[in-house]
């Protein structure tokens, strides 16, 4: 049971994210809700603090990436929201696939923004950056210009949804297994 509402909160979240670049906060707090009614309906009170860890297990672990702006503050928040339902450790575990799945996609992104003809390539940025900090010694960000693949927002809750849904079914395959 929490598995199945874990598929439809990240999936849930991954259709709003590909289509507003958002994550509504009620879609995050009821799956949180729901997560821990349904530990401390399943499990009682050990239920209750696994859920609990497991928020904030899952709030950790996507954070500095939001605090450093690499992700979104709903994303961290969908994570924190599966911990709910998945624990500490399982929430770890999704959070590890969920980035690995988002690397591949990541680089897939912007491989086809690359290779694209009306793509505004980064490379003279990077180069600059890399000079300044060669002969200074200090770090210059020049922020992307309009239009180039690195100034797109990137719908990770996609990733998450793929990440979590992969690890939801090699979990059951060795608990059937």
């Amino acid at each position: 049971m929490l598995n199945t509402v874990c598929l439809m909160l990240v999936w849930c979240a991954a259709a709003w994210d590909l289509r507003t670049r958002r994550i509504p906060n009620r879609l995050i707090l009821a799956g949180a809700a729901v997560g821990l009614l349904l530990q401390g309906v399943l499990a009682g009170p050990s239920g209750i603090l696994a859920a609990t860890l497991g928020l904030l297990v899952g709030l950790a672990i996507l954070m500095p990436g939001y605090l450093m702006g690499f992700t979104g503050a709903g994303d961290a928040k969908l994570m924190a929201s599966i911990g709910t339902l998945l624990g500490p450790l399982g929430v770890l575990q999704v959070a590890i696939v969920s980035m690995l799945v988002g690397g591949i996609v990541g680089i897939c992104f912007v491989a086809s923004s690359i290779l694209s003809r009306d793509a505004i390539s980064p490379w003279s940025r990077y180069g600059l950056m890399a000079k300044t900090l060669l002969y200074t010694g200090k770090p210059l960000y020049i922020a992307p210009d309009k239009g180039e693949v690195m100034g797109k927002k990137f719908p990770f809750a996609v990733s998450i949804a793929i990440g979590g849904t992969g690890w939801i079914i090699w979990q059951w395959s060795l608990v059937v297994g």
